[in-house]
């Protein structure tokens, strides 16, 4: 599933791309990735401008001049493609819209799972009013991450995954972030030193800088928007390095799972 780092990426991709751009026209070719009756939805993008693209969590938000917004989630294995008109539909493509500088917006997703919907005001989303903290937002802080996590007694590499909490964080880069921060994903969360949380704060930001100069990590389906592959797949220290030596003391990488999930962790230097 793309994670912060790649859904920024696409956004980063997109936002020169298609600001102000008008959209002459979108085909639907699967009718279940969408939220919004298609008929409705047709009639509402087609004719509005893009004006803006912004990423809040893992999801994608386009801002369509004076008709609202559309609200995209890639789940598994959706993503955007950029490509120049003429076509060839591709028998993932879902949505295609026409813009007209003469290219077209592809939304694609092998399984389906990915959404796009309409929204004309963002008050009332459930998905986006819980959302948690961005990695960013100077909210985030080691004493202000101490009080949540005080009653949490689940497994901080499981409580990272919690999107009410940060936003945006997935399975790969919590296992990259508590490698960084030599923090045991298996430890409590309400049980981590204020000294560890701050290194926990240090370290997601840490990650996810690293792994956005790289746009992103292609392991299975993520890709950029001219479909290239991200690079940060090669600087991952843990994640996928089962029985690999260790970066930092040459313990070989262990695999554990954690409500149903790999996990993969140092046993010497996460301790």
């Amino acid at each position: 599933m793309p994670e912060l780092p790649e859904v920024q990426t696409i956004v980063n991709d997109l936002a020169p791309e298609i600001s102000q751009q008008k959209i002459l026209g979108c085909a639907i070719h699967r009718e279940s990735v969408l939220r919004t009756a298609p008929q409705e939805f047709v009639r509402i993008v087609v004719g509005a401008k893009f004006v803006s693209v912004k990423r809040v969590g893992k999801y994608i938000l386009f801002s369509l001049d004076e008709r609202g917004w559309l609200l995209a989630h890639l789940r598994m294995t959706g993503k955007f493609i950029l490509q120049q008109a003429p076509i060839k539909v591709h028998p993932h493509d879902r949505v295609v819209f026409a813009l007209e500088n003469g290219k077209s917006l592809i939304f694609s997703d092998v399984r389906c799972f990915g959404t796009l919907e309409h929204l004309s005001t963002l008050e009332d989303h459930i998905g986006l009013n819980r959302q948690g903290w961005d990695p960013w937002s100077s909210h985030l802080t080691a004493s202000s991450l101490r009080q949540r996590l005080e009653k949490r007694r689940s497994p901080i590499k499981t409580v990272l995954l919690d999107q009410t909490l940060i936003a945006g964080l997935g399975n790969i880069y919590a296992a990259e972030i508590l490698f960084d921060a030599a923090i045991d994903p298996q430890s409590k969360a309400n049980s981590l030193s204020l000294h560890q949380l701050k290194q926990l704060v240090f370290s997601i930001r840490k990650i996810l800088d690293l792994a956005l100069i790289h746009n992103g990590t292609s392991i299975s389906d993520y890709r950029r928007v001219d479909d290239q592959t991200g690079e940060f797949q090669h600087f991952l220290k843990v994640y996928g390095k089962t029985g690999t030596a260790c970066v930092r003391c040459s313990t070989l990488i262990i695999r554990i799972k954690q409500n149903q999930r790999s996990t993969f962790l140092c046993p010497h230097c996460q301790k």
